[in-house]
């Protein structure tokens, strides 16, 4: 936050936890878009804790096993994504007026890549879930109204 600054009325402390948590939410949402490149590399970044909770194998997961299993887990994450959005909006009407764009921009993009991964039926194996560079110029213009 001390590149971006801060609104008039609020501290860095203040920004500080949506910003972690905006953090967090882009990190869970590039775990899940990944999923299937990172199986090529047998690379596993979901929690073991959470595979273990859902009853899938990290053999499953490198196999690319879309079970129902790892279907409810995937809405688990997704669920578990979308909380940490949230947390991490209340911090955009924190930020100096020029930051607010590229923030709000950046968390409804990546948000999206979410509903990609529904709309994909849970298939993060074989199908990458992203939004288009269409579809992100068409985010901008609701990005641009929340932040008024």
């Amino acid at each position: 936050m001390p590149i971006m600054g801060t609104a008039d009325g609020y501290t860095e402390e203040d920004a500080l936890e949506p910003a972690l948590a905006l953090g967090v939410a882009l990190q869970l949402t590039n775990i899940l878009r990944d999923v299937g490149e990172d199986r090529h590399r047998q690379r596993i970044y979901i929690p073991q804790e959470d595979l273990r909770r859902f009853g899938v194998t990290e053999q499953a997961l490198i196999k690319g096993v879309k079970s129902e299993n790892y279907v409810q887990m995937l809405k688990f994450q997704i669920a578990r994504a979308r909380e940490w959005y949230q947390r991490a909006e209340t911090g955009v009407a924190m930020l100096a007026p020029e930051a607010r764009l590229p923030v709000r921009a950046s968390l409804d993009m990546y948000s999206s890549i979410l509903d990609k991964i529904e709309l994909n039926n849970y298939d993060n194996f074989e199908k990458r879930a992203y939004t288009t560079k269409l579809e992100k110029l068409a985010l901008l213009p609701g990005a641009w109204w929340k932040t008024r």
